[in-house]
């Protein structure tokens, strides 16, 4: 066997990829059906009998053209206006190469000329047409109609890669190849002179002059000529023959079927092998509300594979996603992160094909997305499905404020980035954009989930299982802090932390937006997160009065350590960061999480100090579990007016009366009176930022409580009835 490389035949662009698939199908189908392919370094590799001359004379003396047509469209070379050279050329060829060429012509002429067809069809005579040449036309005419167009119950479909059923516009392919057929030189009694130069120009890249002047379509944009394709203002679009003919024999593994559904009441769907709708996500090269046919992500494989096994890949040609075909760009990096495809193959190489120049479209590469790591954690996207795709339907609305579709489009780009990449970070990633549209349904109280008129009302993200927790975990304060709040659970019948950032309720079914009397729980707003989180804490101070529940409802498993709410006071921390993980972690059912989030004990040791006036006022604001007792084991309550202290910056005022509460109950704030005689002066002070989120950290939930004591009380108390 040799092994030959086709420097040549690469990934991209899309003719060169599709010359390859040409390449490697003639030579299996007429030459060697023993040849196995791979792609080695991005080349395509051919295992085969045959050697590099051998190939060469296959080519140029035994190779049959497939014979490919497109007498339903207009510019076919079959209905009055067209152009008829190449078709007539072909047709009068005494070449036996071209035998099968003509025999298709004459069928497709006599069924013209039997249903009197003699200008382009319109519609039902479109359709008509298309069902007779399938009952009635050879089988490798109707793989290549399967390549270019599907038959429905209503209508047609096409598969982007070539364009609306074998044309771009008024650029017919079929045409064009015939064309490429002629200037080889199939139709004389020898090829033309420049043949050998151009095969090799097409198989091994070497050099090659006298390329022809013609259309290239949307498959190498490189190379379609226009405004600075060469030297000079404007350029030419340049031909291999060659390169033309192998790029649409291999257009002949993307065949299309039209699957339909167990319903029987179900449409017909068009299924092009994979193929879904275009998407910006993953690469800048498309633009939102660009127009575009859609994308095709095509197979890239690093071992040796037969015809067979290639061509069986390419039918079934579809992305799983649970029990639903991939059908965007997302669904489809996340059947890859989960192995929802064919395993064995390295990688995919993705194409849009976006409308660029004028009225036409190009194929343009977005990228390679590799397949080599198995993505842990990929299953948990499952969780969204239901929502994401009601998220995404309302967001495709003909009325939708921008703040949607931007946060769609942060969504879609970090589940993109994590199933390509994985890791916690891109995880944490995907919950924050989560969190981020959940914030978005929530900008407008009075009617919560409404995202554009005509789509109806999009509910809240689900309850996420605790795994989600795990697989965005990072070690940050702003993390750890967001965590600690998100985890404050209900107290009574105060409920958890996420009902005083939206109005949501649980239902048998999950979560819907609460009535709007049943909201007056929510008081988060646009503004700083340190006057929403005082904002939080006061209400819920607020809502336990009212509902007779007799302990702080800021009761968390996974509280903050010292050196996390230190950092925070000091506004060492990035406030919009824990805002934006606070939201996320919020849809995480952390009911069930028990354990501390990550944090070293060097880490806590070596933080700064708490200030004194923060200890001080936690004391006196610590949830039921930590709380200070009164003599009959009461938690200490605290007062609301220290709060409203700190609202107005008079911290000493705040601090005095936290002292007077905690003398009351028996505890002493050191250094305390002096013997027999006035209280000593005890210094509270703190800076400007610290004053401004003193209200805010008192909501945080604090790991090992105790050590305020330490910086606050002295260490021989009494507690006695409040």
């Amino acid at each position: 066997m040799n092994s030959i490389r086709f420097s040549g035949c690469r990934p991209e662009p899309l003719l060169a990829y599709l010359k390859a698939l040409g390449i490697f199908r003639l030579v299996a189908e007429q030459a060697d059906e023993t040849v196995r392919a791979c792609w080695r370094d991005d080349v395509l590799t051919l295992d085969t009998r045959l050697d590099e001359a051998a190939l060469a004379a296959f080519f140029e003396q035994t190779y049959v053209p497939t014979p490919i047509v497109a007498p339903w469209a207009g510019g076919s070379g079959f209905f009055s206006g067209d152009n008829h050279d190449a078709v007539d050329a072909i047709a009068g060829s005494a070449n036996p190469r071209l035998a099968p060429y003509r025999e298709v012509i004459a069928q497709v002429r006599t069924i013209l000329a039997r249903e009197g067809q003699t200008t382009k069809p319109q519609k039902e005579r479109k359709a008509l047409l298309l069902r007779l040449y399938r009952r009635e036309m050879p089988d490798s005419f109707v793989a290549w109609m399967d390549s270019a167009i599907v038959l429905q119950s209503e209508g047609q479909k096409f598969p982007p890669v070539l364009g609306t059923g074998g044309n771009d516009g008024r650029l017919d392919f079929s045409q064009n190849l015939m064309q490429r057929l002629v200037d080889l030189g199939f139709c004389d009694d020898g090829l033309d002179a420049h043949s050998t130069t151009w095969l090799r120009n097409a198989l091994y890249g070497d050099p090659a002059d006298g390329l022809l002047a013609n259309a290239i379509g949307q498959f190498d944009p490189g190379r379609a000529g226009g405004p600075n394709a060469t030297q000079g203002l404007d350029g030419k679009s340049r031909v291999n023959p060659w390169e033309y003919v192998l790029m649409l024999e291999g257009a002949l593994l993307l065949a299309g079927s039209a699957t339909r559904r167990l319903d029987a009441n179900a449409r017909d769907k068009a299924a092009f092998p994979f193929t879904v709708d275009a998407s910006s996500v993953g690469n800048g090269s498309l633009s939102a509300g660009e127009e575009a046919r859609g994308e095709i992500w095509l197979p890239v494989w690093e071992n040796v594979a037969g015809y067979g096994e290639v061509k069986a890949l390419f039918a079934e040609g579809r992305a799983q996603l649970g029990r639903r075909q991939a059908r965007t760009a997302i669904d489809f990096a996340r059947a890859i992160a989960g192995l929802g495809v064919d395993r064995g193959l390295s990688g995919f190489q993705r194409y849009a094909f976006l409308k660029r120049s004028g009225k036409s479209y190009l194929a343009t590469s977005l990228g390679r997305f590799e397949t080599r790591t198995v993505v842990r954690d990929a299953d948990l996207l499952g969780e969204l499905d239901s929502w994401l795709d009601g998220f995404r339907r309302a967001c495709n609305g003909d009325i939708v404020p921008a703040r949607f579709t931007r946060a769609l489009r942060e969504l879609d780009g970090a589940i993109y980035e994590y199933c390509r990449f994985g890791g916690g970070v891109r995880f944490g990633a995907i919950l924050r954009a989560l969190g981020r549209c959940e914030r978005e349904l929530t900008v407008s109280r009075d009617k919560p989930g409404i995202v554009g008129s005509s789509k109806g009302t999009v509910q809240p993200v689900p309850l996420l299982s605790t795994r989600w927790l795990a697989a965005a975990e990072e070690r940050s304060a702003e993390f750890r802090i967001a965590l600690a709040l998100a985890a404050i659970r209900s107290t009574g019948e105060v409920g958890p932390l996420r009902t005083n950032l939206e109005g949501v309720m649980r239902n048998p079914w999950g979560l819907n937006w609460a009535d709007p009397e049943d909201r007056a729980s929510v008081v988060w707003t646009p503004t700083t997160l340190p006057r929403n989180l005082q904002a939080v804490i006061e209400r819920r101070l607020v809502d336990a009065t009212r509902l007779g529940v007799d302990r702080l409802p800021i009761e968390s498993s996974l509280p903050a350590p010292a050196s996390d709410i230190a950092a925070y006071l000091s506004g060492e921390l990035d406030d919009s960061l824990i805002e934006a993980w606070l939201w996320g972690l919020m849809l995480v059912d952390l009911t069930a999480a028990t354990r501390l989030s990550p944090n070293g004990e060097a880490e806590v040791r070596s933080a700064s100090p708490l200030p004194r006036a923060y200890a001080l006022l936690k004391l006196v604001h610590l949830p039921g579990y930590s709380a200070l007792t009164t003599s009959d084991g009461r938690p200490l309550r605290p007062e609301p007016a220290i709060l409203s202290h700190l609202r107005a910056w008079r911290l000493d005022e705040a601090c005095n009366l936290a002292t007077r509460r905690l003398r009351a109950t028996g505890y002493v704030v050191a250094p305390g009176p002096a013997s027999g005689g006035p209280m000593r002066p005890t210094d509270f002070s703190v800076s400007s930022v610290m004053q401004d989120r003193l209200a805010s950290a008192l909501l945080i939930p604090l790991a090992k409580p105790e050590s305020l004591r330490r910086l606050v009380l002295r260490q021989t108390n009494v507690a006695v009835d409040a």
